[in-house]
C-alpha cells in the first residue's frame, strides 16, 4: 500500500499537529489533526489538480449550514503545498453505511433521511450559485444526527455564461451526468448525482456499473437505467431525475424530495394517468378486479412475433406497464445506417475475440505446436464470423418470413466459406489432423462421384459440404440478434457444438476441428454481435418507431 505522506505527530503547517491519516483522494490526502489550541481538524494536503480544488474551496469559504462540512481556513507551508483546513467529522460515511449495514438497501425512511440532509445542504450551494459536482455516498456523513455533505472543493460557481465553459471532465465516473463529457456544467448535474446516490440508498448498487471507465460512461449517455430493482413507486422519481437531457430532468433536489415524499405516502400521482383507451374485442372491464387467469399469462415461444406491453390499472394506483420482453425476430424498423453501423461495429470486435481464441488453441498445443495451424484457424474463424455476421444483420427485424431464405442464404454462404478455408490450409501447406480411430468411417464419404474425404483428410467438397450444413442447420440469426435473450448463451454453444459432432461423424470431418471452429464461431459471433437487454427494449422500439 502506498505510504502517505506525514507521519502521526508530524508538523508540516504550523499551528497544527498531525495524528493520523484518514485517506486518499483524487486531490490528495486527508488527515486528522490538532490545533496548537486543541481544536480537532481535518487537514487536507492537496496535491493533484490544486488550482481546480483551490478555486472551489475559495467560494465555499464564508458559507455556513449544518448539513456542509464547514471549510475554516487555506494555507500554504514552508515547500509551497497547499493545506485545507475543514471541520472534522467523526461520523460514518454513507459508503461504509451502504456497504456494512445495506449491501442489498436501506428502507426508504432511512433513504429518506439522507436525501433530506444532502437536499438541504446542495441547496444551500444552489442558492448561491455553486454547483458541488461530486456528490457520492464517499462524501457524506452522519455526524450527530446530520447528513454532512462533504468535499465540496469540486464546487465551481455556475452563470449562464459559464454553463459550459469547463472543458475538464470533473467527477466520480459513476455518479456523473451525461452532460459532463460535453463541458456542461449546471446545477442540474447536482440532481443526476443525487438520483445516483438514492438509488444505490435503495438498491444497494449503482444503475450502470462496467469495466472500466469509458464503459460506464458510455452507459450514461446512452443506455437507460433498470429500474426494475426499485420499489414500484420510486420508478417514476428515479426516472425523471436520471433523464438524460438536463432540460427534461427533475428541476431541483427539493423537486426531488417533493416526488420522493409523494411516492412514499401517494399523496397525489407523480403524473398524470393516460388517457382511456379503446375497448378491446373480448375485453370484460369487470374483470379488472378478479385475479388473472391464464389468458393474462404471455408465453414467449422462439418464433412468436413479439408481444408488446400492457397496461394494468387497478383501483385506487397509478396506471403501470407491464414490460414483455421483445424476443429475437422482432419485426421493428431499423435504419440503414443503424443497420450499418451495428456491422461494423460487430465485424469490429469480432477481431480482438477471434485473435484471443486462436492464441488460446496455439498455447493450449491443439495446433501441434505450429503456430500457422492456429493462424488457419484464427482466419477461417473470422471469415465465418464476419459472414454470420453480414447475413443475419441483413435480415434483422424483418420477422418470420423470410427464414427459409435465410436458411438458404446461409447454406450457400456456408459452401463458400468452406472453399476458402480449404484454400487456406492449400496455401498454407496444412492439413487438417487426421480423423481419430474412434471416430470412424464417415457414414457419407461421397456423393456421386465426388469424394468427401481422400485418405484421412477432407476433399475440397468436404469443406464445403461440412460448413454448408454447419451453416444451414444452425439458426444463427438467433445468435446476432440485438433482443436475444442474452448476449452468450450457454445453450447456442452447446447445440452447435453437438450438431458440429454429428456432422463429423457423418461426413468424416476430424471431429477436433469441427467442434472447435464451430463452437469458436458461435462464441465470437455472439460476443462480436450488440445486444439490448430486455428491460430496454421497449425504450429502443418506441426511439426506433418514431424516428
Amino acid at each position: 500500500m502506498m505510504k502517505f505522506t506525514f507521519a502521526p505527530e508530524s508538523t508540516p503547517l504550523p499551528g497544527y499537529t498531525i495524528k493520523r491519516a484518514i485517506q486518499r483522494g483524487g486531490f490528495g490526502e486527508v488527515y486528522y489533526a490538532l490545533t496548537d489550541g486543541g481544536k480537532e481538524v481535518a487537514l487536507k494536503l492537496l496535491q493533484n489538480n490544486p488550482d481546480i480544488e483551490i478555486r472551489g474551496t475559495r467560494q465555499c469559504l464564508n458559507l455556513k449550514h449544518q448539513n456542509l462540512v464547514t471549510i475554516f481556513d487555506i494555507k500554504s507551508d514552508d515547500d509551497g503545498d497547499v493545506w485545507v483546513v475543514m471541520e472534522y467529522v467523526t461520523g460514518q460515511g454513507l459508503d461504509r453505511v451502504i456497504a456494512e449495514d445495506f449491501p442489498d438497501g436501506m428502507p426508504p425512511e432511512e433513504a429518506r433521511w439522507w436525501l433530506a440532509g444532502l437536499a438541504d445542504g446542495v441547496g444551500y450551494l444552489h442558492d448561491r450559485g455553486i454547483v458541488h459536482r461530486d456528490l457520492k455516498p464517499a462524501n457524506l456523513y452522519r455526524e450527530g444526527g446530520l447528513v454532512k455533505v462533504g468535499d465540496i472543493g469540486l464546487s465551481k460557481i455556475i452563470t449562464p455564461s459559464q454553463r459550459g465553459a469547463q472543458t475538464e471532465s470533473i467527477g466520480t465516473v459513476y455518479y456523473m451526468a451525461p452532460e459532463v463529457s460535453r463541458g456542461e456544467y449546471g446545477r442540474e448535474v447536482d440532481v443526476y448525482s443525487t438520483a445516483v446516490v438514492l438509488y444505490e440508498l435503495l438498491t444497494g448498487r449503482v444503475p450502470f456499473d462496467g469495466e472500466t471507465t469509458a464503459e460506464i460512461l458510455m452507459k450514461h449517455l446512452s443506455e437507460e437505467p433498470d429500474l426494475s430493482p426499485l420499489p414500484i413507486r420510486f420508478r417514476p422519481v428515479l426516472a425523471h431525475a436520471l433523464n438524460k437531457d438536463p432540460t427534461a430532468r427533475t428541476p431541483t433536489l427539493e423537486q426531488l424530495l417533493k416526488e420522493f415524499d409523494a411516492a412514499e405516502t401517494r399523496r397525489e400521482p407523480l403524473e398524470p394517468p393516460p388517457p382511456p383507451e379503446p375497448p378491446v374485442a373480448k375485453t370484460d372491464d369487470s374483470t379488472a378486479n378478479e385475479t388473472p387467469t391464464t389468458d393474462d399469462v404471455v408465453l414467449v415461444d422462439d418464433d412468436a412475433p413479439p408481444t408488446r406491453p400492457k397496461t394494468v390499472t387497478r383501483p385506487g394506483r397509478p396506471p403501470r406497464t407491464a414490460s414483455v420482453p421483445y424476443p429475437p425476430l422482432s419485426v421493428r424498423p431499423i435504419p440503414l445506417p443503424r443497420r450499418m453501423m451495428e456491422m461494423t461495429a460487430a465485424m469490429t470486435a469480432a477481431i480482438p475475440f477471434t485473435v484471443l481464441l486462436a492464441t488460446g488453441i496455439w498455447l493450449l498445443g491443439m495446433s501441434h505446436d505450429d503456430p500457422l495451424e492456429a493462424v488457419a484457424y484464427g482466419l477461417t474463424t473470422l471469415m465465418a464470423a464476419w459472414t454470420v455476421l453480414c447475413s443475419t444483420k441483413i435480415w434483422e427485424g424483418t420477422g418470420h418470413e423470410s427464414l427459409h431464405l435465410r436458411r438458404l442464404s446461409l447454406l450457400c454462404l456456408g459452401g463458400g466459406v468452406g472453399a476458402v478455408s480449404w484454400w487456406f490450409h492449400q496455401v498454407l501447406l496444412l492439413d487438417l489432423p487426421s480423423i481419430a480411430a474412434d471416430q470412424g468411417s464417415a457414414l457419407v464419404s461421397s456423393i456421386g462421384s465426388v469424394e468427401l474425404v481422400d485418405g484421412s483428410q477432407p476433399t475440397l467438397a468436404g469443406y464445403v459440404m461440412f460448413f454448408a450444413l454447419l451453416f444451414g442447420m444452425r439458426r444463427w440469426w438467433w445468435h446476432t440478434d440485438t433482443f436475444r435473450p442474452r448476449r452468450l448463451r450457454v445453450a447456442s454453444l452447446v447445440l452447435t457444438l453437438a450438431l458440429s459432432c454429428l456432422l463429423s461423424m457423418v461426413l468424416g470431418f476430424p471431429i477436433r476441428t469441427a467442434t472447435s471452429w464451430a463452437v469458436g464461431i458461435s462464441v465470437v459471433v455472439q460476443l462480436a454481435a450488440p445486444w439490448i437487454s430486455p428491460e430496454n427494449r421497449q425504450a429502443y422500439m418506441e426511439v426506433t418507431e418514431h424516428g
